[in-house]
C-alpha cells in the first residue's frame, strides 16, 4: 500500500492579558504576540497510519492530551494508540489549565479552545493526506548545553524526517531535537514559540510550501547555551536573553535541518506504524502496589524539618508554605551550606506531591512507539534526560530515532536510573522534579523495545 500524508497547521487563540506558563518567577500576564502560535499536524498512512499532532504551548495535563487524542480518534477513524499530541514546551505560551484538569475541576474556556485547535489541525492532515514519499536524515545542532554539570552529557543530533509529495516536491518536515525552548525568561510577556518557532520560520523560508513541525526530543537536562548551570542555591536563574538571542538559535537549528533534509532520498514505500503500550509504574514513595511507603515519607519529612530548621510539633504547612519557608530559612547562606537544606525540602515535597501530580501512586503510564521509515520515535509523557534519549537510541542498533518528550501529557522529569545514581542527585532539579520510582525510565525503554519489535 503506498504512503499517503497530509499536513495541517492552525492557529492557536493567544489573548492579549491571558496567562502565561513556563516560569513561576513570571509576574503579568500576556501584553502582545511576538510571533503566533500553531498546533501543527502531519498524518502518514499505508498499510499502518500514526498521526502527530504538536502544540506551541508549555505542557499538557496527562487528562487534558487524552481527551485530545480521544476526540481526534473519534473524528479520524484511527486508532488512539496511533495518535501523538504533544507540547513543544515554549515557556512563553498561554496557560493550559494544567491546575484544572489536574484537579478534575472545570478547565478554563481558552483550554476547550486549545483543544479545538490540535483536533481541527489532525482533522485537516488526515482529510488532505495525498500521495507521498518519506525519508529520514541526521543533522547537527549546537545550541544547548548540559544544565546539570558543565561534562555532563549532550546529545547534539537533529534527527529530520522528510516528507515529499508523490511526485517529489517538498510537503513536510518533521524534526526532533533535545533542548528546553527557553532562550526567553520569565520577564517575557510576549507569546513566541522561542527557538523553536525561529526555527521552523527558518525552515519555510529556506523550503518554500514545506510546513515545519518540531517535535522536544530528550532535554530535560538541556538548556539553551544562553544560560548557565541551573543550581538550586542561586534565585534569578529564568531571566532570558532576548528575542534576538531566540532567532540566532532557531536560525542555527533551521539551517541544519534545511541542510539535511537536502541530502535525504524519499520511499514511496516507506513503513508507517505505531502503537501504545500502557504500564502502572509507582510514584516515589510508593510501593509496587501502590501502597504509601509511610515510613519513607516520615524519615524524609523529618530530614526537611531538620534541615530548615522548623519545629516538628507544628501543622503541616500546604506546599506553597514549604517552598516559602524552604527561600526564607535558606536565602542568607552560602550556596554550598543552602544547596543540601533545598534539596532535602524539594525531596519531601517531591515525594509529598507525586501522587497527585500521577492521579494516584500506581497511575497507568503510555509508552508509545512510531515508526516512520527507517526512524524509530519513543514518545513519553515527561521531561526525559539526556541519558534516557540516549539508551533508546543504543538500543536501535544503528537505526534511526528519537525520544519525544512531554508526549500526551506532563508527568514532570523523568531521569534516568544513572542520574539518581550520580553524587548529590537530590541536589540536581531533574530528580528534584520528578514523579516516578528510579526504575521508571527503564520499565518505559523496554516497553518501547518490546512494541518497535512488534511493529518490525
Amino acid at each position: 500500500m503506498a504512503l499517503i500524508a497530509g499536513i495541517a497547521r492552525v492557529p492557536l487563540p493567544t489573548p492579549i492579558g491571558a496567562p502565561m506558563m513556563g516560569y513561576g518567577a513570571r509576574t503579568g500576564t500576556a501584553e502582545r504576540v511576538h510571533d503566533p502560535l500553531f498546533a501543527r499536524a502531519l498524518h502518514l498512512a499505508n498499510a499502518g497510519a500514526c498521526l502527530v499532532v504538536e502544540l506551541d504551548v508549555c505542557l499538557l495535563a496527562p487528562a487534558h492530551a487524552e481527551a485530545i487524542r480521544a476526540r481526534i480518534a473519534e473524528a479520524t477513524g484511527l486508532a488512539r494508540a496511533q495518535v501523538l499530541v504533544g507540547s513543544i514546551h515554549t515557556h512563553s505560551g498561554p496557560e493550559t489549565g494544567f491546575a484544572a484538569w489536574l484537579g478534575d475541576r472545570e478547565p478554563p474556556a481558552l483550554t476547550r479552545a486549545l483543544g479545538d485547535a490540535a483536533v481541527a489541525a489532525a482533522v485537516q492532515a488526515h482529510a488532505g493526506a495525498v500521495p507521498a514519499r518519506l525519508g529520514v536524515g541526521r543533522a547537527e545542532a549546537r545550541v544547548g548545553r548540559n544544565r546539570r554539570r558543565i561534562d555532563g552529557p549532550l546529545d547534539r543530533e537533529v534527527l529530520v524526517v522528510r516528507v515529499d509529495r508523490g511526485d517529489g516536491a517538498p510537503l513536510a518536515v518533521l524534526w526532533v531535537h533535545g533542548c528546553h525552548p527557553t532562550v526567553l525568561g520569565h520577564e517575557n510577556l510576549a507569546n513566541s514559540a522561542d527557538w523553536p518557532g525561529a526555527a521552523a520560520r527558518a525552515i519555510e523560508s529556506a523550503l518554500p510550501g514545506v510546513a515545519p513541525l518540531f517535535a522536544l526530543g530528550a532535554h530535560a537536562d538541556v538548556d539553551p547555551r544562553t544560560r548557565g548551570l541551573l543550581d538550586l542555591a542561586v534565585e534569578g536563574q529564568s531571566v532570558g536573553a532576548g528575542f534576538d538571542a531566540m532567532e540566532l538559535l532557531g536560525n542555527e537549528v533551521g539551517a541544519a535541518v534545511v541542510d539535511a533534509a537536502a541530502r535525504i532520498e524519499t520511499d514511496a514505500d516507506a513503513p508507517i506504524a505505531a502503537d501504545t503500550k500502557t504500564l502502572s509504574i509507582p510514584v516515589h514513595a510508593a510501593d509496587e502496589a501502590g501502597n504509601a511507603r509511610a515510613e519513607l515519607i516520615a524519615r524524609v519529612r523529618d530530614a526537611a524539618i531538620r534541615a530548615l530548621e522548623l519545629d516538628p510539633a507544628a501543622a503541616e504547612p500546604d506546599v506553597a508554605t514549604w517552598f516559602a519557608l524552604t527561600h526564607e530559612r535558606t536565602r542568607h547562606l552560602p550556596r554550598d551550606a543552602a544547596r543540601p537544606r533545598i534539596a532535602a525540602a524539594r525531596r519531601y515535597l517531591r515525594d509529598r506531591t507525586a501522587a497527585r501530580f500521577a492521579g494516584g501512586r500506581l497511575p497507568s503510564v503510555g509508552a508509545q512507539v512510531l515508526r516512520l521509515g527507517p526512524a524509530w520515535l519513543l514518545a513519553l509523557p515527561a521531561e526525559a534526560t539526556t541519558a534516557v534519549g540516549l539508551e533508546w537510541k543504543a538500543r536501535l542498533d544503528g537505526a534511526p530515532g528519537a525520544v519525544v518528550s512531554i508526549a500526551n501529557g506532563w508527568y514532570r522529569y523523568l531521569p534516568h536510573a544513572r542520574d539518581f545514581a550520580e553524587p548529590r542527585a537530590d541536589e540536581q532539579y531533574e530528580v528534584a522534579m520528578s514523579t516516578f520510582a528510579p526504575d521508571a525510565a527503564e520499565r518505559l525503554l523496554d516497553a518501547g523495545a518490546a512494541l518497535r519489535e512488534r511493529l518490525a
